[in-house]
């Protein structure tokens, strides 16, 4: 799915990162609904994604899910705060949405990578500045925006996003019911074909 995060893992210095991935890491096929990592438990790798796309979810204390963020072909998967915090239990369950190939790393391998040189350096602050600005933007987007206009917004970052994820997973995702994505469709075509 195209430009659904900003395509960040397109950014030249992380050519290094991508490198190290289809090198050094180990080639696997993962089956949909499969899991890299389930909440509150160990995180033991981190992967890039060939093909396919994952869903990172949030269960709360009252046990909801909340979808909280995917990744598509050509970006990296895995509960980066298990990478970047030793010994941290997984904040996010991340599941394959439909079946993938990955180039994975034990956590540990890519702690040292980030230590190797200066361009393996220069690429783990760069994704550490990417994904925090996906994250920054979402957050401002969320006290900021309104419920259209984030809908707008995610179809003009990824104008397929509706071949791959349902209705209530977009829901989840942008934080309202179902019954609102539908009205808010109903008022854009209502706007757009009138």
């Amino acid at each position: 799915m195209k430009n659904f995060n900003q395509h960040y893992a397109e950014h030249k210095n992380l050519s290094v990162l991508k490198d190290f991935f289809l090198k050094k890491g180990y080639y696997r096929e993962m089956k949909k609904k499969e899991y890299l990592v389930e909440q509150n438990s160990v995180a033991k790798y981190v992967a890039y994604v060939e093909e396919g796309f994952f869903r990172y979810t949030r269960t709360d204390n009252r046990g909801n899910e909340h979808i909280v963020g995917y990744v598509f072909k050509g970006e990296y998967v895995g509960d980066y705060a298990s990478l970047i915090k030793k010994d941290i239990t997984s904040l996010v369950t991340v599941q394959a949405v439909t079946d993938c190939k990955i180039y994975y790393a034990p956590l540990e391998e890519v702690r040292k990578f980030f230590y190797m040189n200066e361009d393996a350096q220069i690429s783990g602050r760069v994704l550490a500045e990417e994904l925090f600005m996906v994250a920054y933007t979402r957050l401002l987007d969320f006290y900021c925006k309104n419920s259209e206009e984030l809908y707008i917004d995610l179809t003009n970052r990824c104008p397929d996003f509706q071949d791959y994820i349902t209705l209530k997973e977009i829901a989840s995702f942008l934080q309202v019911t179902p019954e609102t994505i539908s009205h808010i469709r109903n008022s854009i075509n209502k706007k757009y074909h009138c």
